[in-house]
């Protein structure tokens, strides 16, 4: 049988030694009342009689590894392609075998392949750790696993017991009024968010209109509502979100050549939304919010649309009936960060339905962010 597994250097490792005693318990003997199967030749290894934990504690460890890996730049010295690990541990002057260490793992994880003996390039996967991948997954990626974002973590437990958020049980602030005392944290976050706003499906599913007003609400320094208005040449753009994010909004938008068709308004939609645009957009905002504090944004935009206005919410929707591993984990993640878990498009239309608004169509990207399109209702 042919091995068509990651392969990877063998380098400074030793095969486990074997054990000829023959295993009993689970895997290895069957009973059915006084009569017993004796299984020769089939034992089970260890790691494949508890896959699922392995996994998960195989993943919490590989995820230092990858971050040291962008840390240490040898995603962007492969960006050109494959290089022998003595170039690679030269050209980012640091040990060869210490290199290894974080390159043997990543290997296996499927970041990295090893096209020759310790010849190593980019798998695809590890291509959307690039720097210049439109992904923005590495920004993503910086964030989960720097600082208190990380640490937060260790707080889930409390959080489940006490109904406050981990961030703040760690921090002492929440998530929001953190950002606005950390300007480095802040950054990153910012950034994280603006790399990897879903903006394609926006336009390629939501049918966004040519002309009219565009306002995102909650739309950060206005990395997604500049990417929208470069594609749609003739609409105009209102970015909404608190005053000293807004302000930090005119170098990006002044890059993106969209200024002069975008203005910029610093306030809370928890007191009001500016009024009288014709989309309203809401990327990875509502997710963020507790149903009640949800409700009170939800009834604060209806007071803005006008009768044909719509407002388009994206997120991440899980479904019940088709449970994602990766949905699943991101709903934890907004736990962690907000308090939040991520809902059903079902148990939207009930905090829809009292707020005044009604879910006219659902545009799911599977394992990605979805579009929800929402009018007032009659």
């Amino acid at each position: 049988m042919t091995d068509t597994g990651p392969k990877v250097s063998t380098r400074g490792r030793s095969a486990p030694p074997t054990d000829p005693r023959p295993r009993t318990g689970p895997g290895t003997d069957l009973e059915r009342g006084d009569v017993v199967v004796e299984l020769r030749g089939t034992e089970v290894p260890p790691e494949e009689d508890d896959t699922a934990l392995t996994g998960i504690v195989s993943s919490a460890m590989l995820m230092h590894a990858v971050s040291a890996l962008v840390g240490l730049g040898v995603i962007d010295a492969l960006a050109d392609g494959p290089l022998p690990l003595t170039d690679l541990a030269r050209r980012l002057q640091v040990e060869e075998d210490r290199l290894l260490i974080v390159v043997r793992p990543a290997t296996v994880a499927g970041l990295l392949r090893e096209n020759g003996p310790d010849l190593f390039t980019l798998s695809p996967s590890g291509e959307r750790l690039r720097a210049d991948d439109p992904s923005g997954l590495r920004d993503l990626f910086h964030m989960c696993t720097y600082g208190d974002f990380l640490q937060a973590w260790t707080h889930l437990e409390e959080a489940i017991r006490t109904g406050r958020t981990a961030f703040e049980l760690h921090t002492g602030r929440e998530l929001f009024g953190y950002l606005g005392d950390n300007r480095e944290e802040a950054t990153i976050f910012h950034r994280a968010m603006n790399a990897s706003a879903p903006v394609p499906a926006l336009l390629e599913r939501a049918d966004l209109p040519h002309q009219g007003t565009v306002a995102d609400l909650g739309g950060g320094e206005g990395a997604a509502l500049a990417t929208i208005l470069r594609a749609r040449p003739h609409l105009e753009g209102i970015l909404f979100d608190l005053p000293e994010v807004v302000e930090g909004a005119a170098p990006l938008l002044r890059a993106e050549g969209v200024d002069r068709r975008c203005t910029t308004v610093g306030g809370s939609f928890f007191d009001r939304v500016p009024p009288g645009a014709d989309v309203y957009l809401m990327t990875r905002v509502m997710q963020n919010w507790s149903d009640a504090d949800a409700l009170r944004i939800l009834r604060n935009v209806r007071e803005a649309m006008h009768d044909t206005s719509r407002l388009l919410i994206t997120g991440h929707l899980p479904e019940r009936e088709r449970p994602s591993r990766y949905l699943e984990a991101m709903s934890l993640s907004m736990f962690v960060l907000y308090g939040a878990p991520l809902r059903t498009s079902e148990r939207y239309e009930e905090l829809f339905h009292r707020a005044g608004l009604t879910l006219r169509a659902v545009h799911r990207v599977p394992e990605g962010e979805s579009i929800m399109d929402v009018r007032r209702a009659p």
